[in-house]
């Protein structure tokens, strides 16, 4: 990335990442139709963020949000206007295809980092370029292929019946993946539902627990990444009788954003007591987004959680179309 400073301000000589959540999708949905808006932001505010993810922005495109778009009362119509928004983008980027792999690759990245002696699994980068329809590399089958117990034996089986992960993927388009969520979603109702249900426990769990979470939140935040990232099976595979707990302790997971993000927000809502709704789900698949986009979209409510934990993604995290576009212009990205 070149940057030049003048007196004034700095000019980003890159197309900015741009993210939008599922409402702000929805409302440029609409405005292209003449529909009500569902907001009170105006139509003419959405008809520049349109005209820039027509000109000279990158989309980010998460696959984590097309579970948001297939809930409720979806349709085949509705999802396949949400996603003709994300591929009428000029430049569009995509992240991992589950956001825990976003906070794998950065822990992964802070190991090696530490040691670099420490072999670990060669993952893609975190956004990679699906604007020129070719195929992008798979972060799940990597892990899948060379870390023997990663997945669970159920899993395994189910993938060795489809006859196996491939490495390399070729880019379907927004509407082709939605279109085989909502189908999965549509076949297996109660899956979509238990993954709703299961986080809401989850964070009810932690809120109501909240008092012996902060007297070792250390210990937990290094179960969860035993737990959820599966690191300790990851180094182990690449590194035999490595000293996990060892490796974990001398790892400075403050240097990964987006980790560090998830965790400082969800305590700042434990410590809020707000109940968690079934939105909450799909809201934290945004989080691993925000410290690598330019500009981020999303919901009040979540935007106000993430600025208390870090209240210097005030510059580029809105909840109003208004302000994305002030900082677009104010910040000088050039195109």
């Amino acid at each position: 990335m070149a940057e030049t400073q003048d007196s004034k301000s700095v000019v980003i000589e890159r197309p900015p990442k741009v993210y939008l959540d599922t409402n702000h999708l929805i409302n440029v949905s609409k405005m292209r139709k003449g529909q009500r808006l569902q907001t009170s932001e105006t139509e003419e505010n959405y008809r520049h963020i349109d005209e820039y993810l027509k000109s000279y922005c990158a989309l980010i495109f998460n696959p984590v949000a097309t579970m948001d778009w297939v809930g409720g009362k979806a349709t085949q119509q509705s999802i396949r206007e949400i996603a003709a928004v994300i591929d009428s983008a000029k430049l569009k980027c995509t992240i991992p295809e589950s956001d825990h792999l976003v906070y794998t690759y950065e822990v992964l990245e802070q190991c090696h980092k530490q040691n670099p002696s420490m072999r670990v699994p060669d993952l893609p980068p975190i956004f990679q370029n699906i604007s020129d329809n070719c195929a992008i590399r798979s972060s799940l089958a990597i892990l899948a292929r060379d870390v023997p117990d990663y997945l669970e034996e159920g899993q395994n089986e189910k993938i060795r019946e489809q006859g196996g992960l491939p490495t390399e993927i070729p880019v379907l388009s927004a509407g082709e993946w939605v279109k085989g969520i909502f189908n999965r979603r549509q076949a297996n109702p109660e899956d979509y539902d238990k993954r709703i249900s299961d986080f809401k426990n989850q964070l009810a769990y932690d809120i109501q627990n909240k008092d012996v979470y902060f007297c070792d939140s250390e210990r937990y935040r290094r179960d969860w990444l035993k737990r959820l990232l599966k690191i300790d099976r990851i180094l182990r595979a690449f590194n035999p009788g490595c000293d996990i707990d060892a490796i974990l302790q001398k790892t400075d997971v403050e240097d990964c954003p987006a980790i560090t993000l998830y965790w400082t927000v969800r305590e700042k809502r434990m410590r809020s007591g707000v109940p968690p709704t079934a939105n909450d789900v799909d809201d934290y698949g945004y989080i691993p987004v925000i410290p690598y986009a330019d500009i981020v979209l999303i919901e009040r409510q979540l935007r106000e959680f993430v600025l208390q934990a870090d209240k210097s993604l005030e510059a580029k995290v809105f909840s109003k179309v208004s302000d994305a576009l002030n900082a677009l212009e104010s910040q000088r990205f050039a195109w």
